[in-house]
């Protein structure tokens, strides 16, 4: 196997493609949002992507069988714009192994005749989060900005770095001339965050007018939410100190 190899299981016919990438990250927001673009657009699968930089570890399957760490393209049909998903496993362990993976993928991109790239995540928020997660934009151009504005995605209002395969494929595929972008919507990044991939997915269902049903996602969203309130609880019960009641004896034991 090469380092990096992306793997052709048959070649769609695409209209006006957008690549959309998910891979795991903070909060695994954008790879909740992809794997429920994929099984509610029902995407195919048409390409799988191999990389020696992956974690060195496969997979036990349901049925005692195993499974390679990939990343894997599908890709779905639309009204205007054929969308490819780019989901996966992992991101590769080091810095050159990130390069060269997402320019293994722009090529790859390139070939489907790609212009345009939107990779998906989350921004650690450091303060309290909002209850409807706003969502964050890094764009190539201005005018791209300008027009996924209108759509509810907020630039200009965090600064900082974007870490990975997220951040680094839209800064590389901006330097080919692609129209890139970065969406985030806000997390506390310390657990699995369903309800900041809904807030991505809103903004795509908005953008590239695709009409994808979330209410599979707002139940898991509520279901979150609740177990985090009781596991806060749980803990704040425990740093209480006990105090005994006046009417208990006190003893001494030396």
């Amino acid at each position: 196997m090469e380092k990096d190899e992306i793997v052709l299981l048959k070649k769609p016919r695409l209209k006006k493609p957008v690549l959309v990438e998910g891979l795991p990250g903070l909060g695994l927001v954008g790879r909740i949002a992809a794997e429920h673009l994929v099984k509610k657009m029902k995407a195919e699968k048409f390409a799988v992507a191999y990389s020696t930089n992956f974690p060195p570890q496969v997979r036990i399957m349901p049925d005692g069988t195993v499974k390679m760490r990939t990343a894997e393209f599908y890709y779905v049909k639309g009204k205007k714009r054929d969308l490819v998903i780019l989901i996966g496993d992992d991101q590769p362990l080091t810095v050159e192994a990130q390069y060269s993976f997402c320019d293994n993928v722009l090529d790859f991109a390139e070939e489907l005749n790609i212009k345009e790239v939107i990779t998906l995540g989350g921004y650690g928020a450091l303060r309290q989060i909002s209850k409807k997660r706003k969502v964050f934009g890094a764009a190539s151009d201005k005018k791209y900005v300008k027009t996924l504005e209108k759509h509810g995605v907020l630039f200009g209002e965090v600064g900082g770095d974007i870490v990975g395969v997220a951040g680094l494929l839209v800064g590389l595929a901006s330097a080919r001339g692609l129209k890139s972008v970065c969406l985030m919507a806000e997390t506390k990044g310390n657990y699995v965050d369903p309800k900041a991939a809904e807030s991505v997915l809103e903004v795509l269902n908005s953008y590239l007018e695709l009409n994808v049903d979330l209410k599979e996602l707002k139940e898991k969203a509520k279901e979150t939410e609740e177990m985090i309130r009781r596991l806060e609880a749980a803990q704040r019960a425990q740093q209480i100190p006990q105090v005994p009641k006046e009417t208990e004896p006190l003893s001494y034991i030396r």
